[in-house]
C-alpha cells in the first residue's frame, strides 16, 4: 500500500492542497500542505521531455520537412477563409482570394518547412502547453 500511496503522491493532487501559511512553489510540500511532484516541476519536467523529444529523436524540421505543402495548404484553406471572413469585408476577400489560395499557401508552407526553427520555438509552445494544463503532463509520465 505504501508504495501505491508513494507513486500516486508523484502525480497527485494537481494543484497545491493545504495551508498557504509558508510554501516555496519549487517545491510540492508547504508546512500543512502537498503537491504531485510532477505538477510541480511542470517547467523542469516538460523542459526534459522536449529536449528528449527535439534533440535526440526528431527535430523541427524533419517533422514539419516530412509534410507535403500542398496537402497542408488543403488543410490550411477552411481556416484561412475562415479567418479572413471574421474581418471587414471578409466574404469578399475570401471570394477574390479563394482560387489563389492553394497556390498562395503551399509556396508559404514550403517556405515555412526551409526556416520552421527560426520561426517556431517548439520549447516554448510546449512549455506553456505544459504549464497551462498540467493534467497532461501528468497523463503523459503516467502512460
Amino acid at each position: 500500500y505504501t508504495n501505491y500511496a508513494g507513486v500516486k503522491m508523484l502525480f497527485y493532487p494537481i494543484d497545491y492542497t493545504g495551508t498557504q501559511w509558508y510554501r516555496d512553489p519549487t517545491v510540492p510540500y508547504g508546512i500543512f500542505g502537498w503537491q504531485g511532484v510532477v505538477p510541480c516541476k511542470t517547467e523542469k519536467m516538460a523542459s526534459r521531455l522536449v529536449h528528449i523529444v527535439t534533440e535526440r529523436l526528431l527535430t523541427v524540421k524533419e517533422a514539419f520537412g516530412r509534410m507535403e505543402p500542398d496537402e497542408l495548404a488543403s488543410l490550411l484553406i477552411p481556416i484561412v477563409e475562415e479567418e479572413l471572413r471574421n474581418e471587414p469585408y471578409g466574404d469578399v476577400w475570401v471570394r477574390i482570394l479563394h482560387p489563389f489560395l492553394p497556390r498562395i499557401l503551399t509556396h508559404v508552407v514550403g517556405k515555412l518547412q526551409m526556416d520552421i526553427e527560426d520561426i517556431l520555438d517548439l520549447r516554448a509552445v510546449v512549455l506553456e502547453a505544459f504549464v497551462r494544463d498540467k493534467v497532461v503532463l501528468v497523463d503523459l509520465f503516467q502512460k
